[in-house]
């Protein structure tokens, strides 16, 4: 009796051990990964899918580190909401590209492999990895993210909390913002090389927020032509970091701007991301900018508490004042 009650208990247990679910990715793929998620490694797009994973609660679930040039202070809030990934092993060399060192990607333990494209999917695949695919490319991305993670590592609960914040965001601001007659005119762009960063979904937090970004329509990361710069004429700039602020006050050549004129320049708020591009951050990047073009309409909403409680909530992490300035003011 007792060898069989043993058989029973090591078969159950190796049953268990290889348990498996099956799901499709953002790419359409048919993945097989464990049916419980521990440990993830995010070898592509790794500052943005830390996002997801932190807002989902699994940052001790990551396995890697941020790439070289992103370990900096730019991104210092990476760490500080998942202060393991200072010390964890880089797999990759960063965007666009985000090559995967398949050497060091051997190395870790983990059930999961994330990616941010189909090509990286399927060439890692065929070395016998375990991928999934993230892709974005608009702003429902960032809700279907969610739901896929919280499917993958078991979080499907927080997953609908987070997707009822974003659309409960929205809905508030769309009503504060709707009967305005006049919508300014904004523009987010990196100043130090002349760019248009992430003009998709720059755009899409501009329109939410009731103004119109003069320069959509162009391609994410194009660059930026100062004399349609000029042209285009803008209420409003969101740059990059407040030393793009002073260089930019002190250029001639962006004098007449009615944004430069009138000291309308604002820093991009910057988290676990830059809250303007896929992030799980984009619904405080929607009120933020709504009440920097509407002040009025705003006035019983501190952006500072929201930033305390959406950071306190959803990354559990209790940011102090000084924090929530960095964020804000990066």
């Amino acid at each position: 009796m007792r060898i069989f009650l043993f058989l029973f208990l090591v078969i159950s247990s190796i049953v268990s051990a290889v348990q498996t679910k099956t799901i499709i990715d953002m790419t359409g793929r048919s993945v097989e990964i464990p049916a419980s998620v521990n440990k993830v490694v995010t070898a592509g797009g790794t500052p943005a899918v830390n996002a997801f994973l932190f807002a989902l609660g699994c940052a001790d679930t990551i396995q890697n580190g941020m790439p070289g040039y992103m370990s900096g202070k730019n991104w210092k809030f990476q760490s500080i909401f998942a202060p393991k990934i200072a010390t964890e092993p880089i797999v990759s060399n960063g965007g666009p590209s985000w090559d995967v060192n398949s050497e060091t990607l051997s190395s870790l333990s983990y059930d999961v492999v994330f990616v941010v494209n189909k090509i990286s999917a399927e060439n890692l695949t065929k070395k016998g990895f375990p991928v999934v695919a993230l892709y974005w490319d608009s702003p429902v991305s960032i809700k279907r993210t969610m739901t896929l993670l919280g499917s993958i590592m078991g979080k499907e609960e927080r997953a609908r909390e987070y997707n009822q914040y974003y659309d409960d965001t929205l809905k508030s601001v769309t009503k504060r913002v709707s009967n305005v007659k006049v919508k300014p005119k904004a523009l987010y762009m990196n100043y130090t090389n002349l760019s248009l960063p992430m003009t998709s979904t720059a755009t899409w937090m501009i329109e939410n927020a009731g103004g119109i970004n003069v320069a959509k329509g162009q391609k994410d990361h194009a660059a930026l032509n100062i004399e349609q710069l000029l042209t285009w004429n803008p209420d409003y700039l969101f740059v990059w970091n407040k030393k793009e602020i002073d260089l930019l006050y002190k250029d001639q050549r962006f004098a007449s701007i009615n944004a430069v004129k009138n000291k309308k320049v604002f820093v991009m708020p910057m988290g676990a991301h830059v809250w303007s591009h896929y992030t799980p951050e984009q619904p405080l990047a929607v009120m933020w900018a709504a009440e920097i073009f509407f002040p009025d309409a705003f006035k019983d909403i501190s952006i500072r508490k929201e930033v305390l409680d959406f950071y306190a909530h959803f990354l559990n992490y209790k940011l102090n004042d000084d924090e929530i300035t960095q964020i804000l003011n990066p």
